[in-house]
């Protein structure tokens, strides 16, 4: 068996002054080679890395322009489907319309062009059903088999029910909404005639 080497903390074997250059945030860290991350650190705004005519923006945010100009594209991209009443939401937004009346009432007292208008078809948000080998799963043995059968008879109804639940809510869903002409036209003729009253 070879013997261990000893080396005494008095010795200049255990240690020695170096010179160590490296990246230091403005909080006094040291990053060593990471650049990046030593100026992410110490700094409190930057530049757009995609383009850099749009203004700064803080470091721990994104640039805003950029971000739009994503949405817009997103949405750009969007099959367009026509509405069949479903309920729709303003793209990006929390302007949801439940019925084709309050959609018309709110159409005909906003600015909005029209042709600018981002409709999304909704899609319903449906409860999931429940398994109970997942609910109980730190209780069960370990073949994982629940032997009560009234129990599971009592999931099994629960979920029957959850079947035939209504949504619990809705989402923006991947389809723009092209609205009925009829209804457009409704909505244009219902704006001009508030315009005629208030001249």
């Amino acid at each position: 068996m070879p013997e261990e080497k000893v080396v005494m903390y008095e010795s200049p074997q255990a240690a020695s002054i170096q010179t160590v250059t490296g990246w230091v945030g403005a909080d006094g860290r040291f990053w060593g080679k990471d650049e990046h991350m030593a100026r992410w650190c110490g700094a409190t705004h930057r530049h757009c890395e995609k383009n850099p005519d749009h203004p700064i923006h803080e470091i721990r945010s994104y640039c805003q322009p950029c971000h739009q100009e994503s949405r817009q594209a997103k949405f750009a991209a969007m099959p367009v489907k026509e509405w069949s009443g479903e309920p729709l939401v303003i793209f990006d937004s929390d302007q949801y319309f439940f019925d084709e009346d309050s959609l018309r009432d709110f159409l005909i007292d906003s600015d909005i062009d029209l042709a600018d208008l981002q409709l999304c078809i909704c899609e319903p948000n449906m409860p999931r059903e429940i398994d109970p080998s997942d609910v109980f799963s730190d209780d069960l043995s370990d073949d994982g088999e629940i032997r009560d059968q009234q129990l599971v008879a009592a999931f099994d109804l629960l979920n029957e029910m959850i079947r035939q639940s209504e949504p619990l809510s809705w989402s923006e869903g991947g389809y723009a909404a092209q609205l009925p002409q009829p209804l457009i036209d409704e909505i244009t003729a219902a704006r001009a005639g508030h315009a005629l009253e208030e001249s």
